[in-house]
């Protein structure tokens, strides 16, 4: 399958893109548009972009084909040898995952907008790129000049690629391999800055997956590429590929000032899944199939301990403090413990159900977090083996072993063999871990508390500073100088007054709400509140009982005071740091 994309007309946005496709002598084949991408594991129904799909033979007639679902095709080919599809895909839409084309930069990822042939993934594909004589390429997939060459249509698909004449690029090397960081958009990169914080997590990453004499086994890839868009306004977005990843922030002006935590969040997290999930992967998507959905209940594996790895490999390399990841850990407890979803469906459910409601908030009380839950059970998990090996294992051997066993052996794994291999490591049983907190919505509570005394410390709740959402359980959005109800803590005193998700809050016990929302709220600490809201153009009044409750309390992490040496030696080989120099006793 060979494939040719046009940069025409950029103000259309409209990509221009030729496939030819051999039919091998076949009478008819059935052509797919990928029906989503990996990294993002929901429907994206791509081609929904396409207009003017049509198909000719060699010598340029028509071939007769018809739509045989929402994106393939069947085509009659007993007359031809080779099909020439032609197309345009509209690509306006840019974050991480997409395709762009603007009068600066034609930003393509293949996976989007590539019609192909199931029994040809498997073979050689060429894309070659007609572009201005001035534009740069990014890319990680081989090429040459303008003509990108995969040894399979899933390499070319997983190759997003940046052609542009404003970029801004520089290199480091860490055990021989190179990484690329790759720059557009209007940003003054403080290469001096990113460049020595990068090669600290990134050797940190490497020195993980090694043997037992601390040889490294090897990076998935020969050379690794980040590709971060800059924006003029707020974004944050990654996708992972197994040897690059697409990175989309904002605001420009702060990417390396106030927003550099997480610009160095979402890099360390990124490159982590080029192991975790683009490596080693759930058997269901062993191989993908771009043409539907695969289906997995292991997001908490793939998503999970990437999420709590990225950021703890920041600190463990000494990029950020161990009092910055104790914030972050701290933000996992307070949005799981804030999320009432937890008691209807559990993280593998939710897994699951990426494919049906995506990664959006959705219905209220509902779901969880792959990333949020799946992190902390990471954390469990870890800690569970550390203890139960006596600190001769870690959440690294685990990760190591399903590298060497399964993805370099080019096979997926599943649930069993996940924990399998952590029983391996801990010589603890899992049963009742996977039935209670993976399988299950038992309370995280014990769990936590358990995990965190293995490295000296404990979970301590503070009452919530914010008046709306300590005394009457409700969580408000702010838009435009407007204040509506975003979520509600149950038999809390908003929950019994019949608010509901969505009601805008026009005034407190009659003082009208502008931009002053906080201090209408403390002047009313004392009183009874009576609060009049907008529902669906209605205006009402509502009472909200005085329940002498504290709602969504704030959760810190505390130290021990005396934790014992195995604690103290678990906290060292976890973090990198002394247990006794890490904090200062605060209760």
């Amino acid at each position: 399958m060979d494939y040719k994309i046009s940069y025409l007309h950029p103000s259309k946005q409209y990509l221009t893109i030729e496939a030819q496709i051999k039919t091998g002598g076949a009478k008819s084949i059935e052509l797919f548009f990928p029906a989503w991408r990996p990294g993002r594991y929901e429907l994206g129904n791509f081609a929904k972009n396409v207009k003017g799909f049509s198909i000719s033979n060699q010598q340029g007639h028509s071939v007769n084909f018809q739509k045989s679902s929402k994106n393939s095709w069947l085509v009659d080919c007993a007359s031809t040898d080779l099909l020439k599809i032609s197309y345009f895909y509209y690509a306006n839409e840019l974050n991480a995952g997409s395709s762009f084309i603007d009068d600066l930069q034609l930003y393509v990822n293949p996976i989007n907008c590539l019609v192909y042939d199931k029994n040809q993934v498997d073979e050689q594909c060429t894309l070659t790129l007609d572009i201005p004589s001035d534009f740069q390429l990014a890319c990680a997939a081989p090429h040459k000049k303008n003509v990108i060459s995969c040894e399979t249509y899933h390499r070319l698909v997983d190759s997003p690629f940046i052609a542009s004449a404003n970029l801004q690029h520089q290199t480091y090397t860490i055990f021989g391999i190179k990484f690329h960081l790759w720059f557009q958009g209007k940003v003054t990169v403080d290469w001096d800055k990113i460049i020595p914080d990068f090669q600290k997590f990134t050797k940190s990453q490497i020195e993980k997956y090694s043997d037992r004499r601390k040889k490294i086994l090897g990076f998935p890839a020969k050379e690794y590429h980040f590709f971060y868009q800059i924006m003029p306004m707020k974004a944050y977005h990654g996708v992972e590929h197994l040897d690059s990843t697409v990175i989309m922030l904002g605001p420009s002006e702060v990417v390396f000032t106030d927003s550099y935590d997480d610009f160095l969040g979402i890099s360390s997290h990124e490159l982590y899944h080029a192991w975790n999930i683009k490596s080693i992967r759930p058997a269901e998507m062993y191989p993908y199939d771009y043409s539907k959905e695969n289906y997995s209940q292991l997001g908490y594996v793939a998503e999970g301990v990437t999420t709590y790895l990225g950021d703890l490999f920041l600190a463990e390399s000494k990029v950020k403090t161990f009092e910055w990841y104790k914030l972050e850990l701290e933000k996992l407890l307070q949005k799981h413990f804030d999320n009432f979803g937890r008691f209807n469906y559990s993280v593998a459910e939710s897994s699951w159900d990426t494919w049906l409601d995506g990664y959006s908030k959705g219905t209220p009380g509902r779901k969880v977090s792959i990333y949020n839950e799946g992190a902390l059970l990471a954390f469990a998990t870890d800690m569970i083996i550390r203890k139960g090996s006596l600190n001769k294992a870690s959440i690294h051997s685990v990760m190591n072993y399903l590298y060497v066993n399964f993805a370099q052996k080019n096979k997926g794994y599943t649930q069993a063999d996940y924990f399998d291999a952590c029983e391996k490591f801990s010589g603890v049983n899992f049963d009742s871990f996977i039935k209670n907190y993976v399988h299950g919505t038992n309370p995280y509570e014990s769990m936590l508390v358990t995990a965190l005394e293995t490295i000296g410390f404990f979970i301590q709740t503070e009452d919530n500073p914010i008046h709306s959402e300590r005394v009457l359980g409700i969580k408000i959005n702010e838009i435009s100088d407007e204040f509506f109800v975003q979520d509600l803590f149950p038999g809390s005193s908003g929950e019994l007054a019949q608010l509901s998700i969505g009601d805008q809050l026009i005034a407190i016990n009659g003082d009208p709400i502008t931009n002053n929302i906080s201090e209408v709220f403390e002047k009313h600490i004392e009183t009874d509140i009576t609060l009049k809201i907008k529902r669906m153009g209605r205006e009402l009044e509502l009472i909200c009982p005085n329940t002498n409750r504290n709602t969504y309390p704030i959760y810190k992490i505390e130290k021990e005071k005396i934790p014992s040496k195995l604690y103290k030696s678990i906290f060292k080989s976890w973090i990198g740091l002394q247990w006794d120099k890490c904090l200062v006793q605060t209760t």
